[in-house]
């Protein structure tokens, strides 16, 4: 092994941000785990814990809630709970305050309304004007207006499936003068039919939000069946600014996500690692990321393919300072009514078949494309991983898109596809390394505080000694002959 070591900051920023999510890791997904509803439920609990299996029983601990101030978590049973109408829905004016099914299952508590139709009055599956509220592993389906609607600070979605709702799904008030730092995540906002009841709706529809964080969601058919287009499946408008939308999956809505709207402004913010794919077959269908009046933001390393004419578009004169870079699509990026951005690295010539399943809105790559593969900028003074969290290579560019091709290997040249694999992990005395195929090439291998803590040339099936690699989270490249390269992780554990 090499002694040399050099410093690299990105694998700290890589193992802290690992360190924390394994500190909270009932409360974090991938994409994917939404997908196929294998999310791990959250286990958050605050002060008192109330335990509800009636309608009756959840409407009094709502009541009880809000007459202690809060601090309580509510857990409710498997079942079927038609809590909001127009006369009376859950209203959380307390702070502190979990809410989450009991089992964590979230398709086993619904929460309910009228229907998915015009209501006279206000009908939300729940109505958030506290701060520090939890809303987890539960579905909340036909509403007259929106399934969440939240007015406090700091809200976290974990894990909710919200449909059918009438109008748009999660609503940001404009009742609030700003709504700061929510998280939401891993959570479904669909219209199982396949299309929504009306174009007024939307899958996150924010005004004044500062500081949210939206990841690792799916948004399917958000889609106008007449009249007008459909809002966007993520919104953030009206006086929003600096949040981070990554790592979402879009599917066939009408808009994608959107910063700004005509003349009411967003500022700043990051648009990253998102899938969005709209097959066109729907009445209407729009852009896939539009910034209206939004200086200031980025948009990096997404994947969109789409019917409308343009994939992204930057619009009026006051966006201005935008940096557009890394983005695979298929249509064109495109400055109107003035907009302008610096845009490098991006690709805007893709197609379906470089992709596993377009037609079903599957966009990972499916093949080492050349012109996308390590094309793009590194980015890594920005982000570091792809839409799976995978980490991306820390000293070379990056692949263009949201997925980071991993360990793909020109068939011509190696014969087969070839997998790279070091085992066992967690591994004790010995780090075992096979490949299908040619092995050749070097390894690096980084501990947790971004030192270099070995380098060497691999042939064919070796081994690693670990007598004196202390237990920890460590970081290794791997780059074959061809170029073609590997990152990933390991712990040492004895």
């Amino acid at each position: 092994m090499n002694s040399q070591r050099s410093f690299h900051p990105w694998l700290i920023l890589l193992f802290l941000s690992f360190f924390f999510k394994t500190q909270a890791q009932d409360c974090a997904c991938q994409v994917k785990d939404v997908h196929q509803n294998s999310v791990d439920p959250c286990t958050l609990s605050i002060g008192q814990e109330i335990i509800v299996s009636t309608v009756a029983e959840f409407k009094q601990g709502i009541s009880q809630i809000n007459a202690n101030g809060g601090n309580m978590t509510m857990l409710i049973e498997d079942g079927i709970y038609q809590v909001a109408s127009t006369a009376s829905f859950p209203y959380i004016t307390a702070s502190n305050v979990v809410i989450r099914s009991l089992s964590g299952n979230r398709d086993a508590v619904i929460i309910r309304g009228g229907g998915m139709m015009n209501t006279s009055s206000t009908e939300d599956g729940f109505l958030i004007a506290g701060n520090n509220v939890t809303i987890a592993d539960l579905t909340i389906r036909e509403v007259g207006n929106h399934g969440i609607q939240v007015s406090g600070h700091h809200l976290f979605v974990h894990n909710v499936r919200i449909q059918n709702t009438f109008e748009q799904m999660l609503k940001g008030s404009t009742s609030a003068e700003r709504i700061d730092s929510a998280i939401v995540q891993c959570s479904l906002f669909e219209y199982p039919d396949g299309i929504g009841p009306q174009w007024y709706i939307g899958g996150l529809d924010i005004h004044k939000g500062q500081g949210w964080l939206v990841r690792d969601n799916v948004f399917k058919n958000i889609s106008s069946p007449s009249q007008a287009v459909a809002e966007h499946a993520i919104h953030f408008w009206n006086n929003s600014a600096d949040n981070i939308i990554e790592r979402n999956h879009i599917i066939n809505c009408d808009r994608g996500v959107g910063f700004g709207l005509g003349s009411s402004a967003n500022t700043g913010g990051i648009i990253r690692n998102n899938m969005i794919y709209n097959d066109g077959s729907k009445p209407y269908h729009d852009v896939g990321i539009g910034l209206e009046t939004s200086p200031g933001t980025t948009v990096f390393n997404n994947t969109i393919f789409i019917a409308y004419q343009n994939a992204i578009e930057y619009r009026f004169q006051e966006t201005t300072d935008v940096e557009i870079a890394n983005n695979l699509t298929n249509k064109l990026i495109r400055s109107r009514n003035g907009g302008t951005a610096n845009k490098h690295h991006n690709f805007d010539d893709a197609e379906a078949i470089w992709f596993q399943n377009a037609d079903s809105g599957n966009l990972y790559l499916a093949q080492d494309q050349v012109e996308i593969i390590a094309q793009g900028a590194n980015l890594s003074h920005h982000f570091q991983d792809d839409i799976d969290q995978n980490p991306r290579p820390p000293n070379l560019n990056y692949d263009i898109g949201a997925h980071e091709f991993k360990f793909a290997v020109n068939t011509e040249q190696l014969g087969k596809e070839s997998t790279f694999q070091l085992y066992p992990n967690p591994a004790n005395h010995q780090l075992t390394i096979s490949k299908e195929g040619s092995l050749k090439g070097q390894l690096k291998i980084w501990d947790n505080m971004g030192l270099l803590t070995g380098e060497l040339t691999i042939e064919n099936q070796e081994s690693i000694d670990l007598t004196d690699f202390e237990n920890g989270m460590y970081f290794y490249e791997f780059t074959d002959l061809y170029g073609h390269r590997g990152t990933g992780q390991f712990i040492v554990y004895k």
